[in-house]
């Protein structure tokens, strides 16, 4: 057995120093990560002149699908993967184990002789179930090849972390990977702290709140329709919607704010405190970080039994999941938690009390140890 703990090398796309977005994803993990190994990180983004070319090559007049394919496509992938290949290749010999987030890239482009371990929230299989949604940009033939880059990764990999457990299921039935080298150990909350609980006591507007950039994906135009027949109910209610708003969203507006998506911490932190229950009926859900932001603030979470958010909330314990695409069954459950304090208080505090559990990244990285401990044994041993 060694007696040193691994230097991993972290693998992923993002500048978790320089950008916001990146810092807020992926930063809180690194850092729990490095309260356990030694570990270093490699960003594989394509930038300069590969930037730029990738993103000609795949324009699309409609900016979310340019985004899409920004992301998701052949070229660049490989693009990617020659990028961490060529790193690992030139730090020959410093790293004991590569844990690469997310599966847009192959960190063993090169057949590298470091052991693979991934840690990711979706596949590209469960994204085209759900085509409609525009996570699935490739067109069928770019699919077939995709997801055989895909595949080739997976059984690469020595061992697969998945956030939730509909992710693991995926990855065995539709990638064929043995269930022994697949876990799910779900995802932590990014803070660096959990946050004091204020009293919400004295509020005569209760509030809801939703955080979705993409709108129609995460449910919008359902949370505004059931918001509105519950405010037939409680007509002091409001509803804050963190969101890009369609232009062509004809719904009704009365009793809602709208607030612009932002990656300012403070501002998000406002919102939270400012809340009353947390709202997110999406159609499509690799995770749920805001779920998890909601109850660390103390938020009853009104979800859809659907992907992820079945793993985070639990109906009738931490808040309340709605049927699929049902917006009177959504209806319903807001009218529990807005009429009910109850409940509300109830839900709060156990979605709290879950998160302190569960879903803090130091949790996430004691469900990852043993394996991470067997294959460096194993390899390095």
């Amino acid at each position: 057995m060694s007696e040193r703990s691994p230097h991993i090398l972290v693998s992923l796309i993002g500048d978790v120093f320089r950008e916001p977005a990146a810092q807020v994803k992926y930063g809180h993990f690194i850092r729990a990560l490095e309260h356990e190994y030694q570990v270093s990180v490699c960003d594989g983004s394509m930038r300069g002149l590969a930037r730029i070319w990738n993103g000609l090559s795949v324009f699309h007049p409609d900016l979310k699908q340019w985004k899409e394919r920004f992301y998701q496509n052949l070229a660049a992938f490989r693009s990617r993967s020659w990028k961490v290949s060529r790193f690992l290749k030139a730090h020959k010999g410093n790293y004991d184990l590569i844990l690469q987030i997310g599966v847009l890239f192959d960190s063993t482009y090169f057949q590298s002789d470091v052991p693979l371990v991934i840690y990711t929230d979706y596949t590209s299989q469960l994204s085209r179930t759900r085509a409609g949604q525009g996570r699935s940009p490739l067109s069928i033939a770019d699919f077939k090849k995709w997801f055989a880059y895909e595949q080739i990764v997976f059984h690469k990999a020595v061992h697969i972390f998945t956030r939730g457990s509909h992710v693991r299921e995926s990855i065995l039935q539709d990638y064929d990977i043995p269930a022994d080298r697949v876990t799910a150990v779900g995802g932590g909350v990014n803070f660096e702290k959990l946050p004091v609980l204020k009293s919400k006591e004295g509020r005569d507007r209760p509030a809801v709140l939703f955080i979705g950039k993409d709108f129609c994906r995460k449910g919008g135009d359902r949370a505004v329709a059931a918001f509105q027949q519950v405010r037939k109910r409680v007509p002091e209610a409001r509803l804050i919607l963190v969101t890009s708003l369609p232009a062509i969203f004809t719904g009704d507006l009365s009793g809602i704010q709208i607030v612009e998506p932002t990656w300012d911490r403070g501002k998000i932190r406002s919102l939270y405190e400012e809340a009353d229950c947390f709202i997110l009926p999406s159609r499509l859900e690799s995770w749920g970080d805001v779920l998890l932001e909601a109850m660390a603030y103390g938020l009853p979470c009104i979800g859809v039994n659907d992907e992820a958010m079945a793993d985070i909330i639990v109906h009738e314990e931490t808040g309340l999941l709605a049927v699929p695409g049902d917006v009177n069954s959504l209806t319903n459950a807001l009218e529990v938690v807005l009429t009910n304090p109850a409940a509300q208080e109830k839900y709060g505090r156990a979605g709290r009390r879950r998160v302190e559990a569960h879903f803090t990244w130091e949790n996430v990285i004691e469900r990852m140890k043993p394996k991470i401990t067997e294959v460096f044994e194993v390899f390095c041993g």
